[in-house]
């Protein structure tokens, strides 16, 4: 399944810019341009000199951020026995296009399985659990924006006992609450709770360990070559997505809420928010 990169350069441009509280004309003025180059580049039209002109301003890498916008890279597709994307469509108004992502994670070997946020609908997801005769066992919020938890009632009639867990900075219903530090064990595999909030008051991201390869359910607090919008905490989310995300191993498959799947190399690599690590 491929899924569509779900940010522009613009997305980035705007959401660096938002986060520092830099308007159109604090920005032009600092990047020595004038206002209309600077509102082109936030119309989406490509200028590159202007472009490597506000990368530093913003804090961003400039050669990423050029990279990105002629879309010189994509990441590989990403398939791992035990897990599995479902895109769903969840259109808003001004973004129809809109798509947002579970997760099924679940242990070859014992067949147990727990889904990470729900989308838009579960079909897909419950008619796997029963095709590969998995027994799912809980559902884990990663944050409760409404897209990411759109089914959580109907999945959580498929689970006996109702099984839930939230973050504790972001409760929702009667999910068992989750702090920084947190692991659930899984007969296969386990999982740690890691707080990433900045894009939402309590976001968690979820470090699973016991599969073929390490694997953190990240929600919206990173994106392949981008981040989740953070306009009043945005130091914040870049420090947690530092610290918390991206010093995983470099072959931790990363889940985002939105987007394809990636890495924490790939995004070391490419992502424009982190020239630290070019």
């Amino acid at each position: 399944m491929k899924i569509r990169i779900e940010d522009d350069f613009e997305d980035v441009l705007m959401k660096a810019a938002t986060g520092l509280g830099l308007g159109k004309q604090a920005l032009a003025q600092q990047a020595g341009l004038p206002l209309v180059a600077v509102v082109a580049l936030l119309d989406a039209e490509l200028d590159e000199v202007s472009l490597r002109a506000v990368a530093p301003v913003l804090a961003l890498d400039a050669d990423a951020l050029v990279s990105m916008a002629n879309r010189a890279w994509q990441p590989e597709p990403i398939e791992l026995e035990g897990l599995r994307c479902y895109n769903t469509p969840f259109p808003v108004a001004g973004y129809e296009a809109m798509t947002v992502n579970s997760y099924l994670v679940w242990s070859p070997q014992t067949k147990v399985a727990v889904a990470f946020d729900t989308g838009a609908n579960v079909d897909a997801l419950l008619a796997d659990v029963k095709a590969l005769g998995l027994e799912l066992q809980a559902l884990v919020v990663t944050h409760v924006h409404r897209d990411h938890i759109a089914a959580y009632d109907e999945l959580l009639s498929h689970i006996e006992g109702g099984i839930a867990f939230a973050p504790k900075l972001e409760p929702y219903g009667e999910a068992d609450l989750l702090e920084h530090g947190d692991w659930l064990e899984f007969e296969g595999f386990e999982v740690q709770a890691r707080q990433t909030n900045g894009h939402s008051a309590g976001g968690m991201t979820y470090v699973i360990e016991g599969l073929g390869a390490p694997i953190a359910i990240v929600g919206d607090s990173i994106f392949c070559l981008s981040q989740g919008g953070a306009p009043e905490h945005y130091a914040q989310a870049l420090e947690n997505n530092r610290e918390q995300i991206l010093s995983l191993p470099e072959t931790t498959i990363l889940c985002p809420g939105h987007g394809p799947l990636t890495t924490v190399a790939n995004e070391q690599a490419h992502n424009p928010f982190f020239p630290e690590f070019k």
